[in-house]
């Protein structure tokens, strides 16, 4: 039975890498299974090497903590387990590389090189899980990982890096971290922070850490000086950490100078006379000309401090410009970086009447996008190493304050696709996802089983992870429901205007009544709640008033409403139908409520932009409505959605109070918790009390 929850009580949860007491004492070793249960000796060849002895030590607890039995590390001698590095290792041969041989007299583990040891002892804990015993079948298993980088942020939150962080990541298949940094001593939140440190400690676990560099790129590479310039701005960085393994440059990050004529000033506000825009966008939002002497640069400035260095250039924000100018920018690229590409942005798709396009990450769509296949055809043909901004790791940008989205069968749809990528596009690397983070979850779980290669059929992988989170018992129900949350995510709709607004707050998000001119210029930060000072965006990355007018569609805003709001309907339906499936199983596990939770938190999402859809429509109508009567009908139905809306928030406050991760993001911290939950119920008692009888009052023609 779930207790209540305070605030980051799932921090405290996160520090616990080993699930405690995850044996069945009752079960029995088959056969042809080796029992790992009695005071296990591991053997390691190679005791010098930080990495190995990390994930050795890391399993020695995990057999003390999950399987309730011992291990000791030996240095000679006989042993149950034996750890040396190995040659010709067949399908393992390669990075990350393992061959994990298991016969009656014990098990010889064998890694192309630290890290694929590393994950070896990890992927047998994998194993352990799902039997639930210290009990391994006899056999040959060899895999090696289809991916690196692999980027992620922390599961803590933006910036915060214990050794638990590293820990997780390692476990995953995770093998690098990107740092937003000001300069070698302050974040992007202007806090300090100590990269040299983090890289040490990452480093034991596998861990390699990227930069991405938010320092003023405001020197053209003809300047002159331009060259000491970059070699400053970037010798820095390495002076201070050596350990950094590469460079991420994005350039809406940047404020890149550029000269292309298609382009104006960076940044983007520069780009107005007289409050009047000039038209032009900024250079980090197309592929100007002169990117390759400007990326040229940098790559050198890099590489004269750390030779291998990898240049992940980003081409984010770009899906607008012309396929042709574009391909023209990577045909001009050099070829020793690597070009980072996103997967499904700016993709068109039909939804009734409308068309509309993926505005930033979405797993509506699987992928990849047209965007992300011209990109990479064209990287291939020159040689460049070609990654991605896939979000792979259980979240993207549809759901705000969720720690995963549980549509595992809309997840192998992209993991095949990530697969197919590789194999025919010559997809190398990842970015798992960005400063809204990851949490360990039964998708990333399945996700680490589909980034290595062989691959198990991903269906039978989910199975086994259903069973052994949720029981065998509950499993088929669960996948009943998980099909319904799938299908209930392709009906999703991410629009700029939701997924930085009902979508990216959830029922905290408010429902202002002012007619067409918006909130009235008295409600500090356009009508946001109150965000938490050390956040690092905090209420700044959603809007706080809904207005379906954002350039770029191919629809109008009148007539595309009305299809997203049926969208999002479904969207609620088929949660709702996966729902009930689950709360009929009669003996749900903790894991299981913990499910039931995260589905009712979606659902409730949906019910807010569903509800302030029907608030704007209405909005529009009231500012026409043409006659008393139709302005009184409009004012009644106006009072019903919002009283509905506060039935949702009352609805969603338990719901936070169980689960402390529901409701929190790691750059805007919480803003969907009882607090938040709370501010809404203030601010929509405010329409009912104060503005709704004002426009009631306005339309009574009443004469003193």
């Amino acid at each position: 039975m779930l207790t209540e929850q305070k605030n980051y009580d799932f921090k405290k949860e996160l520090l616990i890498v080993h699930t405690p007491n995850l044996r069945n004492l009752s079960l029995l070793p088959d056969s042809d299974e080796l029992d790992l249960s009695n005071g296990v000796k591991i053997l390691i060849e190679n005791p010098e090497n930080a990495v190995i002895m990390t994930a050795a030590r890391d399993f020695t607890d995990y057999l003390f903590t999950s399987q309730l039995c011992s291990a000791t590390l030996v240095r000679n001698g006989n042993a149950d387990i034996t750890v040396k590095f190995g040659k010709n290792l067949g399908d393992a041969e390669g990075y990350m590389g393992y061959r994990i041989t298991v016969n009656k007299n014990g098990v010889l583990i064998e890694g192309h090189d630290e890290r694929g040891i590393a994950q070896a002892f990890y992927y047998i804990e994998d194993l352990m899980n799902i039997r639930k015993a210290p009990f391994l079948k006899f056999g040959v298993t060899a895999r090696k990982a289809l991916f690196s980088p692999r980027i992620t942020q922390s599961p803590f939150g933006m910036f915060e890096w214990c050794d638990e962080a590293f820990q997780i990541l390692a476990h995953r298949g995770f093998d690098a971290i990107d740092l937003w940094i000001r300069d070698p001593y302050t974040n992007n939140r202007g806090d300090y922070i100590d990269i040299r440190l983090i890289a040490e400690r990452a480093a034991k676990y596998g861990i390699d850490v990227y930069v991405e560099l938010y320092a003023s790129h405001h020197v053209h590479p003809d300047d002159d000086g331009a060259e000491k310039f970059y070699d400053k701005l970037y010798g820095t960085l390495f002076e201070v950490c050596p350990l950094i393994k590469g460079i991420t440059v994005v350039g809406e990050a940047t404020n890149f100078a550029s000269r292309d004529p298609n382009v104006g000033l960076s940044p983007y506000a520069k780009n107005f006379i007289d409050n009047i825009p000039t038209g032009k966008t900024s250079p980090g939002w197309y592929p100007c000309c002169d990117y390759p002497a400007w990326i040229t640069m940098i790559k050198n400035a890099v590489r004269k401090r750390r030779p291998d260095a990898e240049i992940l250039f980003c081409t984010y924000n770009w899906g607008d410009a012309p396929e042709e100018k574009r391909v023209e920018l990577i045909n001009n690229l050099p070829t020793d970086i690597s070009l980072l590409a996103t997967w499904d942005m700016f993709e068109q798709y039909k939804v009734g009447n409308s068309v509309e396009d993926i505005c930033d990450y979405s797993l509506a769509f699987e992928g990849p996008g047209k965007y992300f296949i011209s990109e990479a055809t064209a990287a291939k043909k020159r040689g460049i190493k070609i990654c991605s901004i896939a979000n792979t790791s259980g979240r993207t940008w549809d759901f705000g304050t969720v720690p995963y989205e549980p549509m595992p069968e809309q997840w192998i749809k992209r993991y095949k696709n990530i697969q197919k990528a590789h194999e025919e596009l010559g997809l190398r690397g990842i970015v798992e996802n960005i400063h809204y983070g990851f949490h360990p979850s039964i998708i990333t779980d399945l996700e680490k089983q589909a980034f290595f290669t062989p691959v198990e059929p991903l269906e039978d992988t989910l199975m086994k992870l259903l069973e052994r989170d949720f029981g065998k018992e509950n499993a088929s129900s669960v996948k009943q429901a998980t099909e319904n949350f799938s299908q209930a995510i392709r009906h999703y709709i991410p629009t700029n205007e939701d997924q930085y607004g009902g979508f990216r707050t959830g029922p905290a998000y408010p429902l202002w009544s002012g007619v067409m001119e918006g909130l009235p210029s008295t409600i500090p930060e356009q009508g946001k709640m109150p965000s938490r000072p050390h956040a690092m965006f905090g209420n700044g990355v959603y809007f706080g008033v809904y207005t379906p007018e954002s350039e770029g569609r191919n629809s109008l805003p009148g007539v595309r409403i009305y299809d997203e709001l049926e969208a999002v309907k479904k969207v609620e339906s088929y949660m709702q139908k996966g729902i009930d499936i689950l709360e009929k199983i009669s003996a749900p596990n903790d894991n299981l409520l913990r499910f039931i939770l995260l589905a009712k938190f979606i659902r409730n999402h949906c019910r807010t932009v569903i509800n302030v859809k029907k608030h704007y429509i209405l909005k529009q109508k009231l500012s026409i409505a043409g006659t008393i009567d139709n302005a009184k009908e409009i004012i009644d139905a106006l009072e019903k959605v919002t009283l509905e809306e506060k039935a949702n928030v009352l609805d969603t406050i338990p719901i936070v109070k169980l689960d402390s991760r529901l409701g929190w993001e790691p750059s805007m911290d919480y803003t969907t918790d009882e607090k938040g939950l709370k501010w809404k119920l203030r601010q929509l008692d405010f329409e009912l009390t104060v503005k709704i009888p004002k426009y009631r009052l306005a339309n009574s023609l009443k004469i003193d």
